[in-house]
């Protein structure tokens, strides 16, 4: 694995236009997250309370879920626990059928267990709804950040991928935004199933919680009969102000200057000819209730901010990484994927704190990282 790792972070550094992207983007994007924090003060504030709710639900994770559980099952909503990525894919794929059209939005937990290349490779029509998971996809990569997947892909790199799916002339980003708007259209009209990921989940209303940008996850999670919602356990809080607050947390620390969707489902509609018949959420374990050395990684709200300070993913973005990309991405990949794998991705880290500086959550993103390198988890 380790020249395997070599070779790809190699590759990318023989890329410019690759390195170029990934420069750019990370400084602008790590600015902006300094200008959201200024205009959001309250955030700070609001990201202790955040991460000493999350201290309490991960006490005792079981409890968490049931607690859920009894405030979300009800009409046509379904609640599925499963411990392994394989349960969970099969599971999914039980759900959606072989001949279905789905239409994905963002789901991180999604990318864990690569459900989107299990399910195409069972034959299922998917498409990847947000922007930049779209332009992942048409190169067959993976998302090179936890907030912008497609943050190391230059405007003009982004260009000649969309091109032989729009076929039409696209002369800035307003244009290609525009274009892929159109021929997403006809696939949320339509799908089958729409996929999604959650932000939160709220114990007292049973509520779900995700936020979006671009208005893809309110079509996603509207217009097809079945919703399917992949999270993990990590994502329950007390209340609805708790999980609302998780999720402008984690908008403000990811630079957005303001949230454009804040999107809260909390059942089927009562006339289901307009909305969905059914929704599915799997409760995603993955050897995150087992793992108690690396449990400080779950406080984690995936906001990204460790990944744009980090020297080493400025220079080889997604290529320092499996599942989950640089910084927390290690301990998270020692948790949820192979723990052989975090411990390479491990002896690159530079130990240099940065990330732990920028932590809303105040990780000790370099104390987890140090155990993995020296095979104490």
């Amino acid at each position: 694995m380790f020249s395997h790792l070599h070779r790809r972070i190699l590759f990318s550094l023989r890329d410019d236009d690759l390195r170029k992207g990934s420069k750019e983007a990370t400084r602008e994007e790590f600015k902006n997250r300094h200008g959201s924090i200024e205009r959001h003060p309250y955030a700070v504030k609001w990201a202790e309370e955040i991460k000493e709710k999350k201290k309490v639900m991960l006490e005792d994770p079981l409890k968490s879920i049931e607690s859920f559980r009894k405030s979300f099952e009800g009409r046509g909503k379904y609640l599925h626990f499963l411990r392994s990525a394989d349960e969970a894919r099969e599971l999914i794929l039980n759900i959606v059928g072989n001949e279905s059209t789905v239409v994905k939005s963002k789901s991180l937990v999604g990318e864990e267990i690569e459900l989107r290349h299990f399910l195409e490779g069972k034959g299922v029509k998917l498409y990847e709804t947000d922007l930049g998971e779209f332009l992942v996809q048409l190169v067959n990569g993976r998302p090179a950040h936890m907030v912008t997947p497609a943050v190391n892909m230059t405007e003009r790199r982004a260009r000649e991928v969309l091109y032989p799916v729009v076929k039409k002339r696209m002369d800035d980003v307003v244009s290609m935004v525009l274009e892929v708007r159109h021929f997403m259209r006809d696939k949320f009209l339509s799908a089958n199933v729409g996929i999604i990921g959650a932000n939160a989940l709220a114990v007292d209303t049973g509520s779900i919680v995700f936020i979006t940008n671009e208005g893809n996850g309110a079509l996603t999670s509207t217009l097809p009969e079945k919703i399917i919602v992949i999270t993990s356990i990590e994502k329950i809080y007390p209340t609805l102000q708790d999980a609302i607050k998780a999720c402008v947390v984690q908008t403000v620390y990811a630079g957005f200057r303001n949230t454009t969707y804040i999107h809260i489902i909390n059942g089927v509609p009562v006339d289901t000819s307009n909305g969905p018949r059914e929704i599915h959420l799997i409760m995603l374990d993955n050897n995150r209730i087992r793992d108690d050395s690396l449990k400080e990684t779950l406080y984690c709200i995936k906001c990204g901010s460790c990944q744009l300070s980090c020297p080493i993913f400025s220079e080889v973005d997604g290529s320092w990484g499996h599942i989950y990309t640089a910084a927390i991405g290690i301990p998270w990949t020692a948790i949820t994927g192979d723990r052989s794998i975090a411990r390479d991705l491990s002896y690159l880290c530079l130990q240099c704190g940065r990330c732990r500086e920028v932590c809303p959550m105040k990780i000790d993103i370099p104390g987890l990282i140090l155990k993995i390198k020296r095979g104490r988890f």
